[in-house]
């Protein structure tokens, strides 16, 4: 069952959030190998790009191959720390206005094709409610990270 209500909460809440932040602490480092505020929604577009594929691809039937997603290789090769804030947040809110539109008219019997990923068997349903698990995960990395940046505990 796709709860595409939520799932619109979910976009306008974090892109409301986003908005509140100020450009200016959006690129700061913790430690070296952690991601700054704007890889962590870099790496949410990364996530809407590559889903996007899965879930086009998907309502035509099976997919037996796709292309390995490596988060970490895909951050640091598109640099989103140098990139303006406002332009990441504008990336991430308008490729997801395109998700919403695109599970809002799947094809339910299209919900059953599966994505065979080794052993694994991964149906679109289950792709979509996982992408959106993996957004709240992500607002909660965002949070722990900002309050991290400006000393609170």
């Amino acid at each position: 069952m796709l709860d595409l209500v939520r799932f619109e909460e979910i976009v306008v809440l974090l892109k409301d959030r986003l908005s509140q932040i100020p450009e200016n602490i959006t690129d700061r480092k913790v430690m070296d190998d952690d991601w700054t505020l704007k890889e962590i929604i870099g790496h949410l577009i990364d996530s809407a790009a590559n889903n996007h594929q899965r879930f086009v691809r998907l309502q035509f039937g099976d997919l037996l191959d796709f292309p390995a997603y490596n988060g970490e290789e895909w951050v640091k090769v598109q640099r989103y720390a140098d990139m303006k804030w406002k332009d990441i947040i504008i990336l991430w809110y308008s490729y997801n206005c395109i998700l919403l539109k695109v599970i809002e008219h799947m094809d339910n019997a299209s919900l059953q094709n599966v994505w065979v990923k080794g052993e694994e068997k991964l149906s679109l349903g289950h792709l979509v409610n996982d992408y959106y698990q993996h957004i709240e995960l992500h607002i909660d990395h965002f949070e722990r990270r900002l309050k991290e940046i400006s000393g609170e505990n």
